[in-house]
């Protein structure tokens, strides 16, 4: 099986960041005919990482900080990069696809239909969790998770991530949720990595395949170190192995959380 290159693996990355945070700025110019203004991106500082690496790998774009919200935003608005970047990731894009095609017809580029089975090791899917994904600790069931979830629409319905990491298919869930200012329904799929022999497989990936998100890398990081000593809970609660567990777990969710003490088990862990 021939391996992708970088440069496919940087776009087939960049694919699941859109995916994942971007969208295709499709606006109606003075003469009512629609015009692709700008291709953007819009991510936490926290995350600021993922846009600076994308800046200095296209060469090309702007980064630009929110003064009054802690948000920044990646944009190209020129007509040569937009083609250019529109080119390389067409076959790629596979949850924004309406926006996509939409772009692909205003430049004149035959739009070509994504593989939603995503391949193993496929750097899309850490595009995915970079920008719409989740690792966080099942305290009850004692175990690192990865989480991603989308709104339920015809392109996420037919994604498939069973693949992407060799030897561990996700759980996946469908839920209902209500619009809190209008109470409107709508619906959302989620793929739930949730087993404890599964930690491993997850850890491997993402070595490969690192994230950009630090907080979320540096979490990934740590699986090893935890299956070290994931037992240790079960030791009570004034030994020197349920200190080791507790100074594990508060390290863990201190990292880049100013909201750590928020977090539910963190009345079970022995702190001093």
């Amino acid at each position: 099986m021939k391996q992708p290159t970088n440069l496919e693996k940087f776009y087939s990355w960049l694919a699941g960041i859109i995916d994942g945070d971007g969208n295709f700025d499709i606006r109606n110019n003075s003469f009512n005919q629609p015009v692709l203004k700008t291709i953007r991106i819009k991510l936490h500082n926290r995350d600021i990482r993922i846009l600076t690496h994308i800046q200095n790998y296209l060469h090309m774009g702007r980064i630009r900080n929110n003064k009054h919200k802690p948000y920044s935003i990646y944009d190209i608005s020129t007509k040569k990069d937009m083609y250019n970047l529109i080119n390389n990731l067409n076959g790629l894009i596979r949850i924004k696809v309406d926006s996509f095609k939409k772009a692909c017809q205003l430049y004149n580029i035959e739009f070509i239909e994504p593989d939603y089975n995503i391949k193993p090791y496929d750097t899309y899917f850490s595009g995915l969790v970079d920008t719409d994904g989740s690792i966080v600790f099942n305290f009850n069931s004692n175990r690192i998770e990865c989480n991603v979830e989308f709104k339920y629409n015809n392109s996420t319905s037919k994604l498939s991530l069973d693949n992407v990491i060799p030897f561990y298919k996700p759980y996946v869930l469908y839920r209902t949720h209500s619009l809190k200012k209008t109470n409107k329904l709508y619906k959302s799929i989620a793929f739930k990595f949730q087993t404890v022999k599964g930690m491993i497989l997850l850890y491997n990936y993402f070595m490969k395949n690192r994230l950009y998100s630090d907080f979320k890398f540096y979490r990934v990081t740590q699986i090893k170190k935890f299956i070290e000593i994931r037992d240790y809970k079960s030791s009570n609660f004034n030994t020197i192995e349920y200190k080791i567990y507790s100074d594990f777990l508060l390290d863990w969710i201190q990292y880049k959380n100013p909201l750590w003490t928020k977090v539910p088990f963190i009345n079970k862990l022995r702190i001093k």
